[in-house]
């Protein structure tokens, strides 16, 4: 009896509850490693970039390039699949860490209860205690090689599972080659784009069309850049510039330059990433150096996109193509610009010629001209005669008038437009005094330019020579901007100036509807997306405003970096160049 209550009151419980542990950590482990092993092989299996169906519709694609529900129906196929695909890599890399806890449980459990676990006093032992010893001591080396090894295996499967999320995703979000790209685009099958593709992208200054009206009308109303609300991805740009992103797809263009170089940046939308950015060499000036302003800088010109390359101007005249990996496509040098800040105009697209107004000298020194050059290798397609304009800043615009398309261009002093298939004049109109920097709109069959200092102008473009006396519908004299172009949605013509002052006018008749005084200075243009009227002031404060017959402040959001540039539209989002970052702006889900 003593011997049996000597052995009871030695027995502690302690070494059973910890094998027991082990026992369960083990099975835990064996399980989440069968599941991750079947996870990881589904991951190769089910790759979002060989679906078949995915592979069939784009294939399918290349022989029908308008048809927008085919590539909707591509779209939402490429995002359930990788979806699909992000929840099994997620898994697999919160299952490896779960591998790893469950082999720390394992391997301290076993190794307590060994430590232990001893034998009763009162048995006689039937081995030696050296034998015990090493046994013991085997043991506690088995169990320690069964954690290291579970533990490799976990951080194993954890390490292949972040480099296999990297990769994909670097391939998904068109990360590193433009080859990713083809999970949204395929490659074009034509030399330039139809309409409705300029429309569905954002490939100039001021969306499709010049006319700061987005396609898609559910842009964020509410961010702030300083907490991070609503702000997607902010990245930082090289180097600084006040031009405007363009954006094709999954890739946003801007530019940027100093006085020994220039270059272009390829973002990806979706993430922020910096794909790729050229480096060119500009042009070896003769003479003095170009003077710029601190605000312009050696990069003032918004660049033109197409689908196919990406198009920049610099301040000194030089145009560079490349295409969507970066390669330099083509470069022109189009002569040191003679005017006062270097070559501000952005660039314009018609089909498969890009346009550059170049205007510079004076009125009436023959030097200003319009240029259409092939955008497949940069030659000349032809060139106005000389136009009778001085130095502008302003971007033309193309509108269509009958069966005409016609180029318009803001220069002082004329509104001028040209023929878009030859270059040569089709009428002007006297309207503009000074340093010319808005850019002409266009809203139910009326061209509409303003300019501090002279008017408010509402121009039927269907006439011929100079229509000053006959074409001009309305003028009006207030609140006239210096920097920011006009923006018209049907119905009121919206101004905004340097020195804060916001302004809508009737578009039929010139009337002012509205006009209110915010404690702001406007470089940005105002755009328009849905029935929001969307401007950025120098500060980085965007004014949201109700479009309509009374003014009414919808949002002010604070971006926290000085903006210049005006803001380029997707679905869903908003991009806007600050001084220093790229920012996308968009509802988070």
């Amino acid at each position: 009896m003593t011997h049996k209550s000597a052995t009871k009151t030695d027995e502690h419980p302690w070494p059973r509850a910890l094998l027991r542990t082990a026992i369960v950590a083990g099975a835990f482990c064996a399980v989440v490693a069968t599941l991750l092993l079947v996870n990881w092989f589904q991951s190769h299996a089910l790759d979002p970039l060989k679906a078949p169906r995915l592979k069939d519709l784009k294939a399918l694609l290349v022989q029908r390039p308008d048809d927008e529900a085919l590539k909707k129906q591509i779209r939402a196929l490429d995002l359930e699949h990788r979806e699909a695909h992000a929840r099994r890599v997620a898994l697999q890399e919160r299952g490896g860490w779960l591998l790893i806890g469950g082999g720390v449980v394992f391997l301290f459990a076993m190794q307590a209860a060994i430590y232990r676990k001893k034998l009763p006093k009162f048995q006689k032992p039937s081995r030696r205690p050296a034998d015990d010893e090493r046994a013991t001591t085997d043991a506690r080396w088995a169990v320690g090689a069964v954690g290291v090894a579970l533990g490799a295996a976990a951080w194993t499967c954890v390490a292949q599972s972040q480099s296999f999320l990297a990769a994909h995703a670097a391939r998904l979000t068109v990360a590193t080659t433009a080859q990713a790209a083809a999970v949204e685009e395929p490659a074009p099958t034509t030399p330039f784009p139809t309409p409705e593709e300029m429309k569905q992208n954002w490939p100039r200054f001021r969306g499709p069309g010049g006319l700061g009206i987005s396609p898609y009308a559910n842009a964020p109303l509410i961010w702030n850049g300083k907490t991070g609300e609503n702000i997607l991805w902010k990245t930082k740009v090289p180097v600084t510039g006040p031009n405007s992103p363009v954006i094709w797809g999954r890739r946003v263009f801007v530019s940027g330059a100093t006085a020994s170089k220039e270059e272009i940046y390829c973002f990806d939308a979706l993430s922020g990433k910096l794909l790729w950015q050229r480096s060119v060499e500009p042009p070896k000036e003769t003479g003095d150096p170009i003077q710029v302003t601190d605000d312009g800088g050696h990069s003032p010109a918004t660049m033109a996109t197409d689908g196919r390359r990406a198009y920049a101007i610099f301040a000194n005249a030089h145009v560079v193509a490349v295409d969507y990996k970066g390669n330099v496509a083509w470069t022109r040098n189009l002569g040191r610009p003679d005017n006062s800040y270097g070559h501000s105009s952005s660039l314009e697209l018609v089909r498969d010629r890009l346009i550059i107004q170049f205007d510079q000298g004076g009125e009436k020194d023959g030097k200003s001209k319009l240029i259409a050059l092939n955008t497949v290798n940069g030659d000349p397609v032809w060139e106005s005669p000389p136009r009778p304009v001085g130095a502008s800043w302003a971007t033309p615009i193309t509108i269509t008038v009958g069966q005409q398309e016609q180029i318009i261009t803001c220069s002082l002093p004329f509104v001028i437009a040209h023929d878009a298939a030859t270059g040569k004049e089709v009428w002007r109109s006297k309207n503009l005094f000074g340093e010319v920097v808005p850019s002409a709109t266009f809203a139910n069959g009326l061209v509409f330019t303003a300019m501090e200092g002279e008017t408010l102008t509402a121009i039927r473009p269907d006439g011929t020579g100079d229509v000053t006396k006959t074409h001009v519908v309305w003028v009006a004299e207030e609140g006239l901007p210096d920097i920011a172009s006009p923006l018209c949605d049907g119905e009121r013509v919206y101004l905004a100036t340097g020195g804060g002052e916001v302004t809508a006018y009737d578009a039929k008749t010139g009337k002012k509807v509205w006009a209110k005084e915010l404690d702001a200075s406007f470089k940005s243009s105002p755009s328009l997306a849905g029935d929001r009227v969307y401007v950025f002031s120098d500060k980085g404060v965007c004014y949201v405003l109700q479009a309509g017959a009374e003014f009414k402040e919808l949002a002010r959001n604070e971006l926290g970096e000085e903006v210049l540039s005006t803001p380029a539209f997707a679905d869903g989002r908003i991009y806007v160049r600050a001084k220093h970052h790229l920012f996308c702006i968009g509802g988070k889900k």
